[in-house]
């Protein structure tokens, strides 16, 4: 008796192992919960996982995000002039994004249909991108490169320029030499940035946790936020300067994204 409820019982138990849809543990490898943990399981298992986009953003020898550029696979190693209607477009910033994929990807770049360089990113996995650049103008960057879940809303906040006004209200763009009196610098971001709540001590705390100098800058105790710029007031430049202002990622847009950081350098010219 006991030999024949053995018998049945390791039946039974090899059936089921061998069937994945009635075994339990096979069934939920093959079927798991969507869950952010179980990413690794479903790589190993060659199943799909979300869908990671690689962004960056493309700034010009200015220091200005280029929007409306064409980037199409591959490259031609030589300036084309024939117009180009097709391809993924840089968006408001100069921000780019593209189906992820590991080793070398290449791009040809074209401004207003025509040819304006080309670059290779090299991924190694998700955290860990690389650029290199071919036939750019001296200047040409690629901003903060990473990885998105392509399901999500894009959460990026970007600096697309900075600037200064002269007499006449004509923006001068704080990058490489700058020979007018600085008054303001004003920053435009891709969307509208937190507001300033008010003057005194909390602006300087802010600035003091969000921009950094060197060398050191002190601004008056009031900045303003109009659409997607912010301004804030210097009252310490010197001329036949060299400087470097870096905006932390500490700085947040209206809607609580984190500035990807960006560091502007100019040197400060006494006026013509």
């Amino acid at each position: 008796m006991k030999s024949q409820m053995l018998k049945t019982f390791l039946y039974f138990f090899f059936f089921s192992f061998s069937n994945c849809y009635y075994n339990p543990i096979v069934n939920s490898l093959l079927n798991p919960p969507e869950t952010e943990g179980n990413n690794s399981a479903l790589a190993l298992l060659g199943l799909p996982g979300p869908t990671l986009l690689i962004t960056g953003q493309i700034i010009d020898a200015n220091g200005v995000g280029e929007a409306g550029l064409v980037l199409q696979s591959g490259k031609t190693f030589a300036p084309q002039t024939k117009s180009i209607a097709s391809g993924n477009s840089t968006f408001v910033g100069g921000r780019f994004y593209i189906p992820y994929q590991t080793g070398q990807i290449s791009f040809t770049v074209y401004k207003d249909s025509l040819y304006y360089f080309e670059f290779t990113l090299d991924v190694a996995n998700a955290s860990q991108i690389t650029y290199s650049l071919y036939g750019a103008a001296p200047g040409i960057q690629i901003n903060g490169l990473t990885t998105i879940n392509g399901t999500d809303p894009p959460n990026v906040f970007d600096l697309v320029k900075a600037y200064t006004l002269d007499g006449e209200s004509n923006q001068v763009l704080l990058n490489s030499n700058v020979n007018i009196f600085i008054t303001s610098m004003n920053f435009e971001f891709s969307e509208p940035p937190i507001p300033a709540l008010e003057t005194g001590s909390l602006v300087d705390a802010w600035i003091s946790e969000n921009i950094s100098a060197t060398p050191s800058i002190s601004f008056d105790n009031f900045m303003t936020v109009t659409g997607n710029t912010l301004t804030i007031y210097p009252n310490s430049l010197t001329f036949n300067t060299n400087y470097e202002i870096i905006l932390k990622s500490s700085i947040l847009s209206a809607t609580g994204k984190p500035l990807t950081p960006r560091t502007i350098k100019f040197y400060y010219e006494p006026p013509v």
